[in-house]
């Protein structure tokens, strides 16, 4: 449209009102029309906020209303007579022309939609005839295509907040499943193509300032022969000026959302590398630091190759977001691999310190043993201060054999941890081998002060080992003394039809019952270290032989009110 200085203003108003088409043109709902020149009833338009023109078949304009002329900034005198299209931008007039002219002469209406560009308005435009005349009302959509504009961009941004949420729910499932580094990786760079790029890869740098591509992928397979000789010949080194070199280096993400020629200037080292680069293809790409504890750990880097795919800084922020938890499962995976070294070291010393102090242990007991034998005599025939040496003796030995008792447990942890845990079983009444073992633990009995009563008097027939049978009765019976000295124990052996059971109770101090599930772990110490010794190994060591034997271990306990181990064993059934 024309401005008051002469120049095209398109800016029509806000629709108000209905209008309706009367057998001499439009007027309003009451009919109250005022005859205007040439037989024109122009009351209802004059009042109308559109902009209207009523035209010849030809275009002329016979009529323009004040909505008009105030859109052009110009008088109507200054629009009448003159073609409609030139009126209008020189935008609008090839499609208004068109339209105008089909109208004219079909008398079929027509609408359309025209986007005055240099001033962000939308209008809608429509055309009629009636009575040899061409009508050309146009409204004003701005703030409708505006609000439309809002609210497709909260849809999309919705739906790429979705479709974020969901891949980086799937990269955490991805990530989770497995703690080997170079997996981690592959995996990471298999799922990001193509839903983030064409093509991905992750690179590590190397103590010597070499780095190492650990993994990469690309919608075609080809591409990837073509880089991996690419790198081969160009490899990349942690004091590149920019790329991976740089970010593996700096920290800081890199972002080129359109790769140009100077961008590939400022990446190349000297034209045969600026050429190779080019060769391959990318037009864009996201390079981020994968990094945790302040180290950085690698660098994942997304390429677009297809030509007019761009990148967003939505797409960095989710490349950012993904490098995060690529970073903190690759954490995870070092510290798990440096765990499992730590406990094969551990288990590896123990197994060899168990063998190398059980030998002098077994030397030095024998030697203990011989000299008490040949102490007896002395003692019989009451030479002076054969009674304090015998009593140190005995003492020596007692402390021998509760150190074979330590380096046993040790020996035992390695071979549970190692899987070497081997059962030899024989024929065995759990009955009548602990009453054959109970009377081993009188010295230790009374030196607590424990009376022991024993019920297993019923045979308790099983196919166990033996050796493996003693080690359970030998740990739960040193643990009621330790912690129930000064009261009674009792063991009590039984079987039935299916499974044969031991239990061993005493009145000590007891165990809460939200510490109970820590009884059965290693190295696990529920008492006080002071009052009460030992590794925290033997009832790890009695789950595990019988667990090994398909039993199982129960306990009842309460704070003040001693405990009750019961081990359940399997029978076999009978022929």
């Amino acid at each position: 449209m024309l401005s008051g200085s002469g120049g095209l203003d398109p800016y029509p108003h806000p629709t108000r009102g209905p209008l309706l088409l009367t057998g001499q043109g439009l007027a309003s709902s009451n009919d109250a029309c005022v005859p205007d020149a040439e037989g024109l009833d122009t009351v209802l338009w004059e009042q109308l906020p559109e902009s209207v023109a009523f035209c010849a078949a030809d275009g002329v304009c016979l009529y323009v209303n004040p909505a008009l002329e105030r859109g052009f900034g110009r008088p109507r005198g200054e629009l009448l007579g003159r073609l409609l299209w030139d009126v209008f931008p020189e935008s609008l007039k090839p499609q208004l022309q068109e339209r105008f002219l089909r109208v004219a002469a079909t008398g079929e209406s027509a609408e359309f939609e025209w986007h005055f560009a240099p001033r962000e308005r939308w209008f809608v435009k429509r055309l009629f005839r009636s009575h040899g005349r061409v009508y050309v009302i146009s409204r004003e959509i701005t703030g409708e295509k505006k609000q439309e504009a809002i609210l497709r961009g909260l849809y999309d941004e919705t739906r790429r907040a979705q479709r974020h949420a969901a891949f980086l729910a799937q990269a955490s499932e991805v990530l989770a499943s497995s703690l080997e580094h170079d997996e981690i990786l592959q995996r990471l760079t298999n799922l990001a193509v193509p839903p983030l790029a064409d093509g991905c890869c992750v690179d590590v740098p190397m103590l010597d300032g070499r780095v190492r591509r650990v993994a990469m992928a690309h919608i075609r397979p080809e591409v990837v022969a073509r880089t991996r000789v690419f790198h081969e010949r160009h490899p990349l080194r942690l004091d590149d000026a920019a790329g991976i070199g740089k970010v593996l280096r700096t920290g800081v993400t890199e972002f080129v959302s359109e790769l140009r020629p100077e961008h590939v200037s400022q990446l190349a080292r000297d034209a045969d590398h600026g050429l190779a680069m080019s060769e391959l293809g990318v037009t864009a790409y996201i390079s981020v630091p994968l990094m945790t504890r302040g180290q950085v750990l690698g660098a994942l880097t997304l390429v677009n190759t297809t030509p007019g795919r761009r990148y967003t800084q939505a797409d960095v922020r989710l490349a950012e977001d993904l490098a995060r938890r690529a970073a903190s499962s690759l954490d995870n995976g070092r510290l798990y691999t440096e765990a499992q070294e730590a406990v094969r070291a551990r288990d590896s010393f123990l197994s060899v310190a168990s063998h190398e102090l059980n030998t002098p242990l077994t030397s030095l007991t024998l030697n203990v043993q011989a000299l008490r034998k040949q102490l007896e005599p002395w003692h019989d025939s009451g030479v002076p201060g054969a009674d304090s040496t015998t009593a140190k003796v005995v003492a020596v030995q007692r402390q021998l054999s509760r150190l074979s008792s330590l380096v046993r447990e040790l020996l035992d942890v390695s071979r549970i941890t190692a899987g070497r845990l081997r059962l030899e079983r024989e024929d065995l009444d759990l009955a009548a081998l602990t009453r054959e073992m109970v009377p081993r633990f009188a010295e230790e009995l009374a030196r607590a002060g424990c009376a022991l009563r024993l019920e297993a008097s019923e045979p308790a027939p099983g196919h166990w080992d033996r050796l493996r049978v003693e080690q359970v009765l030998q740990n739960l019976l040193s643990n009621a003394i330790k912690y129930g000295r000064g009261r009674p124990i009792d063991v009590r052996v039984g079987a039935d039809e299916t499974r044969a059971w031991l239990s061993v109770t005493d009145e000590g101090v007891g165990i809460a019952p939200e510490a109970q599930h820590r009884l059965f772990q290693r190295f696990e110490r529920l008492a006080s270290e002071r009052h009460y010794g030992g590794l925290g190994l033997g009832l790890w060591i009695v789950k595990q032989i019988v667990d090994a034997m398909d039993g199982r271990i129960l306990v009842r306990s309460a704070p003040g009110k001693g405990s009750t181990f019961t081990v359940e064993l399997p029978r076999p059934p009978r022929g």
